[in-house]
């Protein structure tokens, strides 16, 4: 099997290519899912860690060095 993309994780409001990597394992705790913001994964919801490994695990991602995820702020009301 081949290596797994690590994960650069990037609020909307940084800057640049500004980012925290880490490895899949990693996020299992780094990442709060649907909790307290919306993880985005190559512009996909992802809602848990066993969905954020199905989606790394894909074939299209297999050479990629990093996936990008973005956290988006839950903010609740209208």
């Amino acid at each position: 099997m081949s290596k797994l993309p690590k994960l650069k994780i990037q609020s909307p409001f940084g800057s640049g290519n500004e980012g925290d990597i880490c490895d899949l394992e990693q996020a299992k705790h780094r990442l709060s899912y649907g909790s307290e913001s919306v993880v985005l994964v190559d512009g996909q919801v992802v809602n848990s860690y066993e969905e954020l490994v199905q989606i790394v695990a894909q074939e299209r991602y297999k050479d990629k060095e990093f996936l990008k995820v973005v956290l988006l702020p839950l903010i609740a009301g209208g």
